[in-house]
């Protein structure tokens, strides 16, 4: 059985740029939903991952949704 797009989401990797150096930091779903402070390999500063609005923590579902509306109509 194939895993939820939410869980997947949550174990996808994710780059994202240092504040201090621009060297890119990967993190997971779940570094960004628990709202984590990382530390960049390169320059050692702390970058703290907000999802400030909740966005990333409901993309799974709304993206299974909008999945969902698009396939109905294909088996009328």
């Amino acid at each position: 059985m194939a895993e939820a797009l939410e869980t997947q989401l949550l174990h996808a990797n994710l780059e994202v740029p240092c504040l201090g150096c621009e060297y890119p930091i990967w993190v997971t779903g779940a570094d960004v939903i628990a709202q984590t402070a990382v530390t960049c390999p390169c320059c050692r500063a702390r970058t703290w991952v907000i999802d400030a609005d909740g966005s990333f923590q409901n993309l799974g579902r709304v993206i299974e949704q909008q999945i969902n509306q698009a396939l109905k109509g294909l088996w009328q």
